[in-house]
């Protein structure tokens, strides 16, 4: 029997202090709390080594495209790999000796850039084993053409040179209907690299200049200027509400210059800090939530580089998040959908060169405010939400799912504690 103080009081003070836990600060989006790895390697028998495989894009199916090559050999070829059917191979059409895919949207139609032999480089579009060669504006020696990314309306970006010299080039758009259009409001070079909807992002720069990165949308271009202390912006990713990542230079005066990976919306650059422990923090692509990804590397040792995901400020190390026991290296990645999955390149635990597709593990049940851990915050959301739940595919706090959140869903927060 308690002989001091009053216990309805204390009980209050308890409840308030939970009540100040979450309102001290604003709840973050969910940063996946683990990711469940499958490993993509071509499977061709290579004779002499083991086969370098490197992926590039994915679509909201997970389909994942990239290339792939032997080392005896000197020339990459592309992929198409999705969870149902495996490994596919592109053929290239006769006289294409390398074929670099780009980008798949939803319908499986893929982009990129292929080597016809005595030619040159050119881009492509792959329909079910259709091809379609994307020209230069000149068709000479020297010209080429590449396509770096396509929408779901099969509307494809990228940049092709406009002279038989390797610059200066131009960013275009191109559809099967419309044919091409330079992206206006450009001055000097340019190269699209992303396109989401209707909106396109890449990079500008008068003939010897530093880059400047762009969103275009509609005939507008906006330029982002560069990134903050920096001397350039390049913009790579972009989303369907208009933001961007991508990276710039920043000069150091005492140690070599800094490339600082950006999420760029509405005017406003925010800076991506690299992993701890490494010097830069490039970004590639970002998905409608924000959610950026790209590769830090330690300049001190180039070759030690990881790869992260960034979300609401916070750079996470994709190593750090692998689940289970295992010793593959994420060492970059290349591209994130909507539901979270990431495309991503490094060894595997035989210290082969190969593709991941990292899939988002399911958060731990009770994590109510999605910081990976179960704790007051979340115990504190399933009694302010206690009874029958208005919404029940909402009710978020309904751990058990019977659409009432009472005894049960509080001890399976409980137990699940820390």
């Amino acid at each position: 029997m308690r002989k001091n103080g009053n216990p309805q009081r204390l009980s209050n003070l308890a409840m308030g202090m939970i009540q100040f836990l979450f309102l001290a600060g604003p709840v973050t989006a969910q940063i996946p709390c683990e990711y469940e790895v499958t490993t993509l390697q071509f499977p061709i028998d290579c004779g002499l080594g083991t086969v370098i495989t490197t992926g590039l894009s994915l679509n909201e199916n997970g389909a994942v495209v990239g290339y792939y090559r032997c080392p005896i050999s000197q020339f990459f070829q592309g992929f198409l790999w999705t969870a149902e059917a495996g490994f596919e191979a592109l053929d290239p059409p006769e006289g294409v000796v390398e074929v670099f895919p780009t980008d798949i949207n939803d319908a499986g139609i893929i982009c990129g850039s292929m080597y016809v032999w005595e030619v040159g480089y050119r881009g492509f579009v792959y329909d079910n084993g259709e091809w379609t060669i994307l020209p230069p504006v000149v068709n000479v020696p020297g010209a080429w053409s590449g396509a770096a990314a396509i929408n779901n309306a099969g509307t494809v970006v990228g940049q092709r040179s406009i002279t038989e010299e390797l610059t200066p080039q131009n960013a275009y758009i191109w559809s099967a209907t419309e044919g091409f259009s330079d992206l206006e409001g450009l001055e000097g070079l340019s190269g699209a690299n992303d396109i989401a909807g209707k909106i396109v992002t890449g990079w500008t720069a008068e003939p010897g200049e530093m880059k400047e990165g762009f969103l275009w949308e509609d005939g507008q271009a906006t330029l982002l200027g560069p990134i903050p202390g920096g001397i350039s912006s390049s913009g790579r990713g972009t989303n369907a509400i208009g933001q961007v990542c991508g990276f710039g230079v920043i000069e150091m005066k005492d140690s070599p210059t800094i490339v600082a990976g950006f999420v760029w919306n509405d005017g406003v650059f925010t800076l991506i800090d690299p992993i701890r422990g490494y010097d830069t923090s490039s970004s590639l692509d970002i998905n409608d939530q924000g959610y950026a990804t790209g590769t830090s590397v330690n300049l001190d040792q180039p070759t030690d580089r990881h790869g992260y995901v960034w979300i609401d400020g916070v750079t996470k190390d994709l190593n750090d998040l692998i689940s289970g026991e295992s010793t593959v290296v994420i060492g970059s990645t290349a591209a994130i959908n909507e539901r979270g999955e990431i495309v991503a390149n490094g060894h595997d635990e035989a210290g082969e060169v190969v593709a991941f597709l990292l899939i988002p593990a399911a958060a731990p049940l009770g994590d109510l405010d999605g910081d990976c851990m179960i704790g007051a915050v979340d115990l504190y959301l399933l009694l302010t939400t206690w009874g029958r739940c208005a919404d029940c595919d909402n009710c978020h706090a309904d751990l058990d799912n019977n659409c009432v959140v009472g005894v049960p869903d509080l001890l399976i927060l409980l137990g699940n504690w820390g």
